[in-house]
């Protein structure tokens, strides 16, 4: 190991020699930024890994739009769904009370159904629902919101009415339309409906307070239905002009 001492120099008198500064020049290197030296082919991957992700993330959205849209439908139909059309009903309320409009709900049970189900299977079951749906859907009016609440049972919202009497005709004219022969596969049935009718406000304010009525109403006039009118399976041909089945107003 090197000895390292301090030694005092002094002059012939025995004054301290101060030493000169000694000056050392450091250079000072400042290290370049390294320079991108990407390749053709790299770029071309990155985009290549950028336009996947992009089409990963929109099936993604896709998705969640489609979940979106089952949680609100039926599956059959493609009808809202009962806990879509309570809160579209509820909406519905909220804008009738601020605008000072009413609103028509009609609850529609398929009085026979069942055993047309029963007897020839839920393939003819499913595809008279959905000529039901059809005819419903082609006689409410633009605007109208359609729902299958139940298996055989549907809830029609007419927003808007100008009164009682405009709900009830539009309820005649969808369970005329409804009651007409249906061809399926190589039967012809028949299906009626019976259609409760409330109004908001005068029977009621809230959304379950209207289904209630409309419900009620959908009994009393099942109960008073002409046992003449009760539909039969299958049932001879049967030719009806529709002209007629349109809404006056």
């Amino acid at each position: 190991m090197t000895d390292c001492r301090i030694v005092d120099v002094m002059e012939n008198d025995g004054t301290p020699v101060i030493p000169p500064v000694l000056t050392v020049a450091v250079e000072t290197r400042v290290a370049a930024a390294p320079q991108c030296t990407s390749t053709a082919a790299e770029l071309a991957t990155l985009r290549s890994i950028n336009a996947r992700l992009l089409r990963e993330v929109a099936a993604l959205r896709e998705r969640e739009a489609h979940a979106l849209r089952l949680a609100d439908r039926d599956g059959l139909t493609g009808l809202y769904n009962r806990r879509r059309m309570s809160e579209l009903l509820t909406a519905a309320i909220a804008e009738a009370a601020r605008e000072g409009h009413q609103l028509g709900l009609l609850f529609i049970d398929l009085d026979g159904f069942k055993r047309i189900n029963d007897r020839y299977g839920h393939a003819a079951g499913d595809a008279l629902l959905l000529a039901v749906v059809g005819r419903i859907a082609t006689r409410a009016r633009t605007g109208d919101l359609i729902c299958r609440y139940g298996g055989d049972e549907f809830i029609v919202l007419l927003p808007r009415i100008p009164d009682r009497e405009a709900a009830l005709e539009v309820a005649a004219i969808i369970a005329a339309r409804v009651a007409l022969p249906c061809r399926v596969a190589s039967e012809e049935l028949r299906v009626t409906a019976a259609i409760g009718v409330s109004v908001y406000p005068e029977d009621g304010g809230t959304a379950a307070k209207l289904l209630e009525r409309a419900d009620a109403e959908m009994y009393r006039v099942k109960a008073s239905a002409d046992p003449a009118d009760a539909p039969v399976m299958p049932t001879a041909p049967r030719r009806r002009s529709e002209d007629h089945l349109k809404p006056s107003w």
